[in-house]
């Protein structure tokens, strides 16, 4: 079976989440491609400076919400700003070990925010994703 996606992001910055994330992805085959980044701001400016080709761009980002210097609703204001074209093609993931109900409400009422779900992302999850 051929990947759901041909690119997806990881935004975490703990490392050592960002790197199971992506290994997840790759096992499950959602992915052809994944973009790991630490920061969000390095991930922003990764999508700045790729907006002109989509080809670049992800179609599914994985946000963490809590990061320091620019956390996941910070990135999610700042990505809003981009172009149409940018928004559209790339789907917000917010994944978070929060249990903090109002950043849990405030992530599911956000129509930008097409998912949510907690850490540790499983491999059940991934693949329920393979089959929408």
């Amino acid at each position: 079976m051929a990947p759901r996606f041909k690119k997806v992001m990881v935004i975490d910055d703990n490392e050592f989440d960002c790197y199971i994330t992506a290994k997840l992805i790759g096992n499950t085959n959602l992915a052809t491609e994944v973009l790991e980044f630490n920061s969000a701001e390095l991930a922003l400016q990764y999508l700045v400076e790729n907006q002109n080709d989509l080809h670049m761009l992800p179609e599914l980002i994985f946000l963490d919400i809590y990061m320091p210097l620019m956390d996941g609703f910070d990135f999610i204001n700042m990505f809003r700003l981009l172009p149409e074209a940018v928004v559209n093609h790339c789907e917000l993931c917010i994944v978070s070990t929060t249990v903090d109900d109002y950043y849990i409400h405030k992530a599911k009422i956000d129509e930008s925010i097409r998912l949510f779900t907690s850490k540790p992302i499983t491999v059940e999850f991934l693949q329920s994703l393979t089959e929408n």
